[in-house]
């Protein structure tokens, strides 16, 4: 018989390798319960829920609270950051002009603008009425939107000059008071594309373009 001699090393290396000579393997059989695996359809889940918070009572007390929270939302939205009140007058303009990326073609392939082309938006259509913007929970910038309000209306003649827009406040409940529509900035899209910092502002075409007075 021949003895082989290795070293603890060695026989680490056989074994990390999976050497005949140092592994077997053997079968064991089945031991316990073997259960197969199944998902549940997740429609069938959520009615499940949907039922259960029912006969609890939730999904009605549930509902009630998406509805108020909704109506907050549409009653009084999230005020715009970044706005501060205006202590002092800056006046400064806004050139609408926008620059061809690339070359604009219809669905045949022709090019209706090149690339480079400028175009200003206010070449075809005009701002017919002002936007002021304001705080609609400050008492002194509301005083402010109503007296221009008037003071537009007595030179015209006619209402509607200016679209009252609110940056924080309540456009349904102003609205209602002054009988005229309360349009508020979203997300403030418009002020911060128009580069206003500070509130009231009052936007005004001149020439090709807007002229904005805070």
């Amino acid at each position: 018989m021949v003895v082989v001699r290795m070293s603890s090393k060695t026989l680490l290396f056989l074994l990390c390798l999976g050497s005949p000579l140092a592994l077997h393997s053997k079968d064991f059989g089945v031991h316990g319960t073997i259960a197969s695996i199944s998902e549940e359809d997740p429609i069938v889940l959520i009615q499940s829920k949907l039922k259960t918070m029912e006969e609890r009572g939730e999904l009605k007390r549930h509902n009630r609270e998406l509805q108020k929270k909704a109506r907050m939302a549409v009653e009084r939205p999230k005020s715009v950051e970044g706005l501060s009140k205006a202590i002092k007058t800056r006046v400064f303009t806004y050139d609408p002009t926008y620059v061809v990326p690339e070359d604009l073609k219809d669905h045949q392939g022709r090019i209706i603008h090149s690339k480079g082309t400028r175009l200003n938006p206010l070449e075809t259509v005009t701002l017919s009425q002002g936007l002021l913007f304001f705080d609609g929970d400050d008492g002194d910038q509301v005083a402010f939107a109503k007296a221009k309000l008037k003071e537009k209306s007595k030179e015209s003649l006619k209402e509607g000059l200016i679209k009252l827009i609110l940056v924080k406040g309540a456009p349904l409940a102003l609205s209602e008071e002054r009988k005229i529509p309360v349009y508020f900035d979203q997300l403030g899209l418009l002020t911060k594309k128009l580069g206003i910092r500070h509130v009231p502002a009052l936007v005004m075409q001149e020439g090709l373009h807007l002229r904005i007075e805070e």
